[in-house]
């Protein structure tokens, strides 16, 4: 842990007064103060704390002074998302009508959600086929990125589903799946690294 002597980068005004506690927090500088010493703060220069204050903070009352490097905090930003994204809750079955029936069908059972005719249906591994309320891009948000890969605009398919992929003209990729689709799965170049590594890294 590196001593930085109370130095910081950062020029910020504190709100308070006064601050009996042993860690202060400094904008990106966590300080850790030894002693029981009240004091107060009124300014903060660059690269130096101006104390105004009737018991004056010595330097060897600073322990430590930690701040982080300037691509931590980008880094604690990816964790985060990171960390969302494997607490979140994904959905697990669609509520679906029928003759005329309402059931649930678990998203283990679908094999792709496709749009057609200006509707979003979903097909099942049992080639059963149901119309759903939701937008494909509502779908695709509440859906595990885990499990299903949206291959185009018109398209978002199971891992479970896919058959095999193939190279295809002007560095496409054609998809095949065990169930039948309306048309060819194409997945343009631009995607097609991110479908591969999707495949490969789960």
């Amino acid at each position: 842990m590196e001593n930085y002597n109370a130095k910081t980068k950062m020029i910020i005004d504190f709100p308070k007064n006064g601050f009996d506690s042993d860690f202060i927090l400094i904008k990106d500088c966590l300080l850790y103060v030894g002693g029981n010493d009240e004091f107060h703060h009124n300014e903060l220069y660059h690269n130096k704390i101006t104390l105004k204050q009737s018991n004056h903070l010595n330097e060897n009352h600073i322990v430590y002074a930690v701040q982080p490097q300037d691509n931590r905090l980008e880094q604690a930003v990816q964790n985060e998302n990171i960390y969302q994204q494997q607490t979140k809750r994904w959905k697990q079955s669609f509520l679906v009508f029928k003759n005329p029936k309402y059931t649930t069908v678990s998203t283990d059972n679908i094999a792709f959600f496709y749009i057609r005719n200006n509707a979003v249906s979903m097909v099942c591994f049992d080639k059963q086929e149901y119309t759903l309320s939701q937008s494909l891009d509502q779908i695709t948000a509440a859906v595990s990125p885990d499990q299903f890969f949206r291959v185009n605009r018109q398209y978002l398919i199971n891992f479970k589903a896919i058959k095999e992929a193939e190279l295809y003209f002007m560095r496409k990729l054609y998809v095949r799946l065990v169930i039948e689709t309306p048309e060819k799965l194409l997945i343009n170049k631009e995607k097609s690294p991110f479908f591969l590594s999707w495949m490969e890294n789960r």
